[in-house]
């Protein structure tokens, strides 16, 4: 399957240490692809032009995610790390997700809550196995007004694997990162987390270029 990473351009610092970690810890993958209409400087790897339809975060990534035309791939998020293999993790239920939501991601959970009911949260930052189909569904929802957390309206009816999540989005020592990360499939940055601390940890845990960079 191929690896579809929708991508807002940004230094793309946290790609890079992302596609490492694909080539270092995955197997099995065809190809990654960036669904972008601006990507970084260093990457040399393909893409698929989209422009953002929006300044909404959920519908632009449901608009990149409908170009695909693969009957079934992966979707990846540019700062997910050190995963080894793919299956369609959750965590808990939307319920025990809107309790920790705020803003507009609030609103997204309660839609998605009231269209599908308090089925399985699966919008935890990891890579997720989709079907064109899956995508197609998702993208006829009533998006005229309202969001809706994709990757949970997308997976509701799979048993999926429960796990929890882990996003590191504060400044904290490499030891602390060595010890969250310690045993974990996968881990996430934040903005606020992808400071020098986490970059010299990533550093030296993918010191080696991808196959995307030049």
């Amino acid at each position: 399957m191929k690896i579809y990473i929708p991508y807002k351009h940004t230094t793309g610092e946290e790609l890079r240490f992302c596609l490492r970690s694909i080539e270092k810890n995955l197997t099995g993958f065809d190809d990654v692809i960036l669904i972008t209409d601006k990507k970084p400087d260093w990457y040399i790897g393909e893409t698929l032009r989209h422009l953002d339809v929006s300044t909404r975060k959920e519908l632009n990534i449901i608009s990149k995610l409908f170009q695909v035309k693969d009957e079934k791939f992966i979707r990846w998020c540019d700062d997910i790390l050190q995963v080894s293999e793919i299956k369609n993790w959750y965590q808990g239920r939307l319920s025990d997700a809107l309790q920790r939501a705020q803003g507009k991601y609030y609103e997204a959970i309660r839609n998605t809550i009231e269209h599908f009911g308090d089925v399985k949260y699966y919008d935890i930052h990891t890579p997720a196995i989709f079907t064109r189909e899956q995508i197609q569904r998702v993208f006829r929802l009533e998006w005229g007004n309202k969001d809706f957390v994709i990757k949970t309206a997308a997976l509701c009816e799979e048993d999926g694997e429960e796990t929890t999540d882990l996003k590191i989005n504060r400044p904290i020592s490499k030891e602390a990162i060595q010890e969250l990360v310690k045993d974990r499939m996968f881990f996430s940055t934040g903005a606020n987390g992808f400071k020098p601390q986490m970059i010299n940890f990533l550093t030296e845990i993918f010191p080696d270029k991808s196959r995307y960079e030049i």
